[in-house]
């Protein structure tokens, strides 16, 4: 490199241009050492402006052109393309680059096979020659940088240097195929020079491929791990706060797609949060499905009356992730209920085989021992009765004793009715049914009761006897407690009785 062309890339230089070709040839250059338009996109995107005068250069990190009359900032020298292409004494385009005579552009115009097809056959007059010295030009690009500012420039579509080199072999080879009929003897020495072009625009496209392949590969390494890192300190946080367990923080699963370039930083932490949250609630909802499952099982076995231990918990579980709660509760109930059926059809089986075997030894019995059977039941008869009558007579004495051992008891009347049998050790009364009309209804009432200590616990003991015989009946000791309040009026503070119910 000259120093007209290290001043072109250093903003020192500018470069007069007054044909295509000239243009063609420095921006191939300035495509070489990965210079960029105002707007980020490759030189090579920039148009020729047409057949003037016209100057391009380099300022703040950009190239563009503008008419060679106009001014220019004084820092800048004006050379000519052949001054700017003078060869120097070391010609290197890049540090892995080859050296080569002569700067070439590498473009559609330059890499179009032209055959010069003689009337009657013969040799084949071509550029084919000329091609082959683009060869070191081609070559010169495989030593270009990548980085992570440029590696997408490479490949990308059409433009790039992989693609476009690699159209431009294609087209090479199209071009072979429509001359190798008519000039194949002499087109073998002729597809050999093509070739080689061919084969060097292809290899340095897989050179500069398998560069930016590597580039990308080791930069998704990078950031998988840089990724993987935060991603496991979330979940060792969110397992060590007892927002998740492991057994559902191991589920999580990294996505390919956080490596590439269009995923920013902030939509893979978002991504990232979703699914843990994703995850911490599908914890929650099996957790509450699995307890759903076991009420499930309990209640309907205690509904039934069958024995829990009959239904499977974990055939339940594993049917959760494919049928769903409501589905698997229903066929919890079936199952119970299926079981329940057997149980009574195996009972009911049961009961009529014990009824049968039983009326078939009944029968037996009786066919085999009806004539004793008779005759003993004739004696025995005699003897439960003569029995009966003893016991009949013991009864009655027993009951006379009792009757003349007990305390009398005297009737309490309210009006005609008797509301109780007393004694000196006991009370009976009848217990009172609510008339049909009046069920449901409750009534409230307020007493207040006097006596000694034996009065108030008897009434104690009947209130406690109706609180457990009626549910629909309470009560609670009214106490008189002295409290200062306040009228509600005047606000004047006074002491007032006031009662509480314990």
């Amino acid at each position: 490199m000259n120093e007209f062309q290290s001043g072109l890339l250093n903003e020192l230089v500018a470069v007069k241009i007054t044909t295509k070709e000239e243009f063609e040839k420095v921006i191939n250059f300035l495509s070489i050492n990965n210079c960029f338009l105002v707007n980020g996109e490759p030189v090579v995107k920039l148009t020729y402006p047409g057949n003037k005068a016209f100057v391009i250069l380099k300022q703040d990190n950009a190239i563009f052109w503008q008419p060679a009359n106009q001014v220019l900032d004084e820092r800048y020298k004006v050379v000519s393309v052949i001054e700017f292409f003078r060869p120097t004494e070391e010609k290197v385009v890049e540090a892995k680059a080859k050296v080569i005579e002569e700067e070439v552009a590498i473009n559609e115009k330059n890499l179009s096979i032209v055959v010069n097809l003689p009337p009657n056959g013969g040799f084949i007059e071509s550029n084919a020659d000329d091609l082959l010295k683009l060869i070191p030009a081609i070559e010169a690009k495989k030593g270009v940088v990548v980085d992570e500012k440029n590696y997408k420039d490479f490949i990308k579509k059409t433009i790039g240097i992989v693609p476009l080199y690699r159209n431009y072999a294609k087209d090479l080879k199209k071009d072979l195929k429509r001359n190798e009929k008519q000039y194949m003897e002499e087109f073998k020495v002729f597809e050999s020079k093509i070739k080689k072009v061919i084969d060097a625009l292809n290899d340095t496209a897989d050179t500069v491929a398998e560069n930016v392949d590597v580039f990308v590969q080791k930069q998704k390494e990078t950031l998988r791990k840089e990724r993987q890192a935060a991603i496991d300190q979330l979940k060792e946080v969110l397992i060590s706060r007892k927002m998740i367990s492991k057994e559902y923080a191991d589920q999580f699963v990294f996505d390919e797609k956080w490596l590439n370039a269009s995923t920013s930083k902030k939509k893979f932490e978002e991504q990232v949060e979703a699914q843990f949250n994703a995850l911490m609630e599908k914890e929650k909802n099996d957790k509450l499905n699995l307890e759903m499952v076991e009420k499930t099982i309990i209640n309907a076995c205690l509904i039934a009356n069958v024995d829990e231990k009959l239904i499977s918990r974990e055939k339940y579980q594993a049917l959760l992730n494919t049928e769903g709660l409501p589905k698997v509760t229903e066929m919890i109930t079936d199952e119970v209920d299926n079981i329940k059926k057997q149980s009574q059809a195996v009972a009911q089986q049961k009961e009529a085989e014990l009824q049968h075997q039983k009326e078939e030894f009944e029968k037996k019995q009786k066919e085999a021992e009806l004539q004793h059977q008779k005759e003993e039941f004739e004696k025995k008869q005699k003897e439960a009765e003569l029995q009966h009558q003893k016991e009949l007579e013991a009864v009655k004495k027993q009951a006379s004793q009792t009757v003349e051992n007990q305390p009398k008891y005297t009737p309490i009347k309210r009006g005609d009715e008797t509301i109780a049998n007393v004694n000196d050790k006991y009370i009976v009364t009848e217990i009172k049914q609510t008339p049909e009309k009046f069920q449901g209804r409750k009534w409230k009432k307020t007493f207040e009761f006097e006596g000694d200590l034996a009065a108030l616990q008897m009434l104690n003991r009947y209130m406690d006897v109706i609180k457990n015989i009626n549910p629909t009946f309470s009560f609670g000791e009214v106490k008189l407690v002295e409290k200062e309040l306040s009228d509600p009026q005047t606000g004047s503070i006074d002491k007032y009785n006031v009662k509480e119910v314990n």
